[in-house]
C-alpha cells in the first residue's frame, strides 16, 4: 500500500512538473522577428547594436559529428554588449560556451539548452574582438562571435 501510494505521489509530482514546463516551452519558442531573420544559414549575420538580440540555431542533427550540421550561422557579428540567444532545434542537449574547444575561457556561456528549447539571452563581451565558442557536450560543434 505504501509503495503504491509512493509511486502515485511520484507520478503526480512528475505530471505537475511537466505541466509547469509547457507554458515556458511555448514562450521560449518566441515570436520575435529577430528569431526568424537572424536564424538563417548565412555565413555572417549582423546585430544592430547593444540591446538587440541575435539568434543562432543549433540545427537538428548537430549532435552527430558526421552530420556536417553546425551552429547556424557559424559566425555572427554583434555590437559590444549585445545579446545572443541559442535556439536548439536538435533532439540533444547543447551549450554555447566561449573558448577554444575543449577549454572554456569564461567570457560567456549559454548553460545547457534543452532539446527544442532556447537559451536565455546571453550578453556578449563589450571588448571588440573575435570570440570562439563550442558545445561542451559536442566539442566538434564550434562557432564564432565577432564583437565590433
Amino acid at each position: 500500500m505504501i509503495a503504491i501510494l509512493g509511486a502515485s505521489m511520484i507520478s503526480v509530482i512528475l505530471t505537475i512538473s511537466f505541466v509547469g514546463i509547457l507554458p515556458s516551452e511555448t514562450l521560449a519558442q518566441g515570436t520575435n522577428a529577430t528569431n526568424t531573420t537572424n536564424a538563417t544559414s548565412t555565413a555572417n549575420a549582423t546585430s544592430a547594436g547593444a540591446g538587440e538580440e541575435t539568434t543562432v540555431v543549433m540545427p537538428l542533427g548537430s549532435s552527430a559529428a558526421t552530420s556536417g550540421a553546425g551552429y547556424e550561422p557559424s559566425e555572427v557579428t554583434v555590437s559590444p554588449g549585445a545579446t545572443v540567444i541559442w535556439n536548439n532545434k536538435d533532439n540533444a542537449l547543447h551549450t554555447a560556451t566561449s573558448g577554444e574547444s575543449p577549454t572554456p575561457d569564461g567570457k560567456f556561456d549559454s548553460g545547457i539548452v534543452g532539446a527544442n528549447q532556447q537559451s536565455k539571452p546571453v550578453t556578449m563581451p563589450t571588448e571588440p574582438g573575435e570570440y570562439k565558442y563550442f558545445c561542451t557536450l559536442h566539442p566538434f560543434l564550434q562557432g564564432t562571435i565577432i564583437v565590433q
